[in-house]
């Protein structure tokens, strides 16, 4: 595939779109499987306690849902967007393959659009617990904001790479998301369990908050692969869910 000569702004916004107005059905769908990811990752234990836990709740299996379409709309939509602007502009910069530049832009836009939207998550995690979002420290809010950067870092490059490829074999869009959903998560999961437990902690903690990078070195090292990775085949069925809604709406955008 020859690079592009130049910025294709109506191909950047349809992104953009598909994102965004993706994320709404998808979200709608998949938030009670959230629910469960996030009480397993803050330590509710079994896939059978956490859904007993929200099953005793209010309205438990939708607690939080508005903040949760929020976030996600807030960081589906800038994420595909910024995605295509970074591949775009790293193939008519610097000539690069689409595939290289996925990979280089995505990196690049995933940390700018986590660290923004970092706070409509930090709200769907403590209302989705129960607790109020109260005043936090600039540290604090410094610390969640580069965690949650890092992870979405991670996470684009992975999806929209296996996504390109699984495209290229003939899969459809509801599965090519899909894929590419299930691949970036496993591979970015120690450190959203690491960013999901500095979110849980209450705001007015005395418990030191560090970057999610070493809380997930910690983790990996105190707890083990098989307690950290616990809620990850959870955590694939939401993303897969979700993503495969915001593939089929991809669908209208040709």
């Amino acid at each position: 595939m020859e690079p592009r000569k130049e910025v294709d702004v109506t191909e950047c916004l349809h992104r953009g779109a598909i994102g965004a107005l993706g994320a709404i059905p998808g979200t709608l769908a998949a938030h009670p499987i959230d629910l469960i990811k996030i009480r397993i990752q803050t330590g509710a234990g079994s896939l059978s306690a956490a859904i007993l836990g929200l099953g005793t709740r209010d309205s438990g299996y939708y607690r939080g849902l508005g903040p949760g379409v929020l976030q996600k709309v807030a960081t589906r939509g800038p994420m595909f967007l910024a995605s295509e602007v970074g591949t775009q502009c790293c193939e008519t910069g610097l000539g690069l393959s689409r595939e290289k530049a996925l990979v280089i832009g995505s990196l690049s836009s995933g940390y700018v659009t986590g660290f923004l939207a970092a706070s409509f998550e930090w709200a769907k995690v403590q209302r989705s617990l129960g607790a109020a979002v109260g005043a936090v420290s600039a540290k604090h809010r410094t610390a969640i904001c580069h965690g949650a950067g890092l992870r979405n870092a991670v996470f684009d490059a992975a999806f929209f790479g296996t996504e390109h490829f699984a495209r290229r074999w003939g899969l459809p869009p509801e599965a090519s998301y899909a894929i590419g959903a299930v691949a970036a998560i496993t591979l970015d999961y120690p450190l959203d369990v690491a960013l999901k437990r500095n979110m849980a902690a209450p705001t007015k903690s005395t418990v030191p908050r560090v970057g999610a990078a070493l809380l997930a070195f910690r983790l990996l090292r105190d707890r083990g692969p098989r307690l950290v990775f616990a809620g990850l085949g959870v955590k694939s069925c939401e993303f897969g869910v979700s993503y495969a809604c915001t593939g089929y709406v991809s669908t209208f955008f040709r």
